[in-house]
């Protein structure tokens, strides 16, 4: 869509089509002209005149005719709108942040084609199952932060997990406790309302502080569900910052191998209430965490919607629909009251 001083248009494309109107205006001038040059040649002069070939006003009127009812209907294909009007709605929704790891062990690949980017799938298909909760999104790693405030605008919670990535970490670590703590703040100021927390990560090196901060969210009415990334076995770090090195070294310069840690993301699950699932699984998973959505009480909050467009290509539609009938009446000589000339 292309807006233009407040008037959408749903298929700006096709205006391109107007393009061809000066160019039927041409092709129609040559072949009246062809018709009237072949029938000079074909028939006597005196006969000729008398036909009035040359009379070409009311060709003229009826190509302008046409040409106009191509432009609107060229218009009505396009589809411009009128924005519809503001209302402030009431609206009943849970409120669910997602709480994401974006630390240098998520870039792991003992998953294919590596944790983050397994989460970030598995985090576009949570939303899209969503129906009205309100959606925001949290990243941490040595720090935690609101990324993206609640909203129930769910293309931009998918444009916002599409760009999630391990460079926007300052520092690292897995700040999980912090990360509960800031859905904490963010809940508060939406006071009275249901409220679910969904932890993805490989809950490696997390903070031990992270099970105290469950438990003392679940007493302020928070579910945690918590999403293991990775496998036990796991697997060793990409790591392109040096020349020669592939992979994360530790200080003896043995390749780090990072494991997810789901005893760790149980018990906080636990201590909130919730549950553990392990991304890998993704069915099961996908499944447990609407399951645990579904039964969040719904709160009551106000929203700004926006009334449905108002199309305008009916006003292009019946004029053209109009001119084609008038064009119609004019060569079959229905609308011409005087004495009509003959045409070849």
């Amino acid at each position: 869509m292309v807006s233009i001083m407040n008037i959408t248009v749903e298929n700006p494309y096709a205006l391109l089509l107007l393009l061809t109107v000066p160019i039927l205006a041409i092709m129609m001038t040559s072949w009246r002209k062809g018709r009237i040059i072949l029938s000079e040649k074909i028939v006597n002069k005196t006969i000729f005149d008398k036909i009035s070939v040359r009379k070409s006003d009311r060709f003229g009127l009826r190509r302008a005719i046409t040409l106009f009812a191509i432009t609107f209907i060229i218009f009505a294909i396009s589809n411009p709108q009128l924005p519809g009007a503001k209302q402030l709605v009431n609206k009943e929704s849970s409120d669910i942040f997602i709480a994401f790891d974006i630390s240098r062990s998520m870039l792991s690949q003992d998953i294919a084609p590596d944790r983050i980017t397994k989460a970030k799938l598995f985090a576009v298909k949570l939303v899209e199952s969503m129906r009205s909760e309100r959606i925001g999104l949290i990243v941490f790693a040595g720090a935690a932060y609101v990324y993206m405030p609640l909203t129930n605008d769910y293309n931009a919670a998918i444009d916002f997990i599409n760009g999630l990535s391990t460079e926007m970490a300052s520092y690292q670590g897995t700040a999980i406790g912090d990360a509960i703590e800031v859905a904490e703040k963010a809940f508060t100021q939406e006071a009275n309302r249901s409220k679910g927390l969904i932890i993805i990560s490989d809950g490696e090196d997390h903070d031990s502080d992270a099970e105290k901060a469950a438990e003392k969210a679940s007493q302020g009415g928070m579910v945690i569900t918590t999403l293991g990334v990775g496998t036990e076995r796991g697997g060793m770090i990409p790591d392109n910052s040096t020349g020669g090195a592939n992979y994360k070294l530790d200080d003896q310069g043995n390749p780090i191998r990072s494991k997810l840690d789901a005893s760790a993301l149980k018990k906080i699950a636990t201590k909130a209430q919730g549950s553990y699932y392990n991304i890998g699984d993704n069915t099961e998973s996908l499944k447990g965490v609407l399951d645990m959505v579904s039964k969040l009480d719904k709160g009551e909050y106000q929203s700004i919607d926006t009334a449905n467009n108002f199309s305008l290509y009916p006003f292009f539609l019946w004029p053209a629909a109009i001119l084609l009938m008038i064009e119609l009446l004019m060569g079959m000589g229905l609308l011409i009251t005087k004495k009509q000339t003959h045409e070849v």
